[in-house]
């Protein structure tokens, strides 16, 4: 027994360090993606995280966002330092996870629970992004661990941990709070339940924890209601359950999300309820409702419920993909401690061997199983931009955005920065277009561009112009040197004239700039209005996505590719938008207008 035992835990031990090992490496190599940049950007970076003028969006997981500035201002920008917590939060996920199965007493179907828990390859890697997922996960299944251990021990040092657990988790992501009030309600019934047994000492004890965590949690609701409010959770639609949550769930876990699964998924689910049931004639009420397979069971049905009430009555989206994450756990979780009950039932556990072995063949350190088209290899950047001129245009596809200019920010042989302007579809007046195979069609003309890139695991892919354009100068202006703290300052305002229209256009912007600050909202502007004022073109750039905010002065050199003037627009208007109101000095302001041929 004890020989088994030790061969039991010399697996575990190599089976963590493994996948721990894979976690780091991957924190370390895998280029960020879209969403940890705009984290950087608006939340890391510059430290307004709640209130004040923070930007209010979903993409704000709290307690990742202050654990990333905390790290910033200590270490500096380093996505490596800024993705460790989720790396730590995979050993809490994994030991959780390891202690919560243990005690099922399932043998190898308990042990292959415990494998498909850390082996499924989605939500394994968001334990190696700046993101609050993986933080979530992970306090997640701790707290389901120390609750799990609650309703066996009755020990207040448990109730501590799991209140302590799920508050971390509703912190590190919104999404855990429905769960959360679900185990607050659920720990008060069995509280009272045992409340003989308990005492009354105890009794006031626990309810005086639960209500401190009520009150604790309340800033996080007012602060869900506020994002509702401003529009900021977007993720997801109202399409249906099925399609925007269990589609999406399927397609990321299964890499297969035909329409027949949902048959599939309720015939399971009748099946577990139909155990569920006969389990509960074997057992006495109070050993039925401190089953790990009931309150699992609950978490589900009760998420199910909350997210069909939330979207019919409040108009809250359906949760997609990893908004939804929690449920793959607990579905797994349920779906062991109930068909593991049955002779019969217990073989189709056999389909958890899915997971490791589809997380064996996803192995990578380039890539990701979500959205791998929002993420930009420093490759890719380096080739596609070998050998442009300074007053060369980039026109870059808006997912690349904030990826290309990180990379520009930390190449060191472009003083100046190279800012791209964002385009969606083709631009022909571009020298150099940064966009993704799947939206280059069959209407657009690339034959006056050579591929100089490419990255199939993203998609991307670079067009360069075959030969330069040809340019006319229609318009030059240089401006007067000013210093003020004004919130616009113009580089030009005026009529759309005759000679710039029904051609290809550039516009190159210069300047150089000096603030005694640093650098938060500064943001480059070139919009059109109609004949009444309505705004119809609105491109703009935050400078400090390309400089940083501890840079102080710099040399401004904007070309911008523009899209060709349309006939109801009527009014150029380009200029910073200072919205800070930062004290700086604009010296040798230079706009110049030209014909590319």
């Amino acid at each position: 027994m004890n020989q088994t035992n030790t061969s039991s835990k010399i697996a575990t031990w190599a089976f963590f360090l493994a996948l721990l090992i894979y976690a780091i490496l991957r924190a370390w190599f895998v280029e960020p993606i879209h969403d940890e940049v705009a984290t950087y950007f608006h939340y890391i970076e510059t430290g307004e995280i709640k209130g004040g003028r923070s930007l209010m969006d979903a993409n704000n997981h709290l307690l990742n966002s202050w654990l990333g500035n905390f790290s910033y201002r200590l270490f500096g920008e380093h996505f490596f330092l800024f993705r460790f917590p989720s790396i730590l939060c995979f050993c809490l996920y994994f030991w959780s996870s390891r202690k919560l199965t243990s005690n099922l007493n399932l043998g190898l179907w308990g042990e292959l629970c415990f494998v498909a828990l850390n082996t499924i390859p989605w939500i394994f890697d968001y334990f190696s992004y700046t993101r609050g997922y993986g933080l979530g996960i992970g306090f997640f299944m701790a707290g389901l661990f120390q609750l799990s251990m609650w309703l066996k021990e009755k020990h207040t040092g448990h109730l501590i941990l799991v209140l302590f657990f799920f508050y971390l988790a509703v912190l590190s992501n919104l999404t855990y709070l429905i769960t959360s009030l679900m185990v607050i309600g659920y720990i008060a019934f069995m509280t009272l339940l045992h409340a003989k047994k308990i005492g009354v000492k105890a009794l006031v004890f626990h309810g005086f924890l639960l209500l401190v965590f009520c009150f604790s949690i309340l800033p996080l609701i007012e602060f869900s209601f506020a994002l509702k409010e401003a529009g900021a959770l977007y993720y997801g639609s109202l399409d249906g359950l099925w399609w925007v949550t269990g589609k999406t769930l399927s397609k990321y876990i299964l890499f297969y999300d035909a329409n027949w699964l949902r048959i599939a998924y309720c015939l399971i689910g009748l099946i577990g309820a139909i155990i569920l049931f006969i389990q509960w004639k074997k057992e006495s009420w109070v050993q039925f409702l401190s089953s790990t397979s009931f309150w699992v069971s609950m978490l589900i049905g009760g998420n199910i419920l909350a997210i069909l009430i939330l979207a019919k009555i409040m108009k809250v989206n359906y949760p997609e993909d990893r908004a939804a994450m929690y449920l793959v756990p607990l579905s797994i979780l349920a779906l062991t401690t109930l068909f593991a009950q049955s002779k019969i039932s217990k073989y189709f556990l056999v389909v958890l061997v899915l997971f490791p072995v589809s997380f064996l063949v996803k192995l990578n350190l380039n890539t990701s199983i979500f959205s791998p088209d929002d993420r930009m290899s420093e490759e890719f950047y380096t080739t596609a931009m070998k050998d442009l001129k300074p007053n060369q245009t980039v026109s870059i596809y808006p997912i690349m955005q904030l990826t290309y200019s990180l990379f520009e920010r930390t190449n060191p042989n472009h003083v100046e920065k190279h800012i791209g302007t964002v385009q969606k579809d083709f631009l022909p007046s571009s020298d150099l277009i940064l966009t993704k195979t799947t939206y280059l069609f069959s209407k657009d003309d690339i034959s006056m561009y050579d591929v100089v890139a490419e990255d199939p695991a993203s998609t991307y892919i670079a067009l360069r112009r075959k030969k330069p354009f040809q340019q006319v100068q229609l318009f030059d202006s240089i401006g007067k040197t000013r210093e003020s703290d004004d919130e616009y300052i113009s580089f030009y305002g005026g009529p759309i004239r005759p000679e710039w229209r029904n051609k290809q256009i550039q516009i190159n912007l210069k300047g150089h700039l000096k603030t005694d600050k640093e650098l938060n909202d500064f943001n480059m502007v070139v919009a059109t209005n109609d004949s009444t004022e309505q705004n119809l073109r609105y491109d703009y750039q935050n400078i400090r996505w390309y400089v940083g905010e501890n840079v102080q002065q710099f040399k401004l050199n904007y070309p911008y590719a523009a899209r060709n003037f349309k006939n109801e627009e009527s009014q150029l208007i380009i200029y910073i938008w200072n919205p800070e109101r930062k004290h700086f000095k604009l010296t040798n302001p230079s706009i110049e207008i030209i014909e590319l041929k």
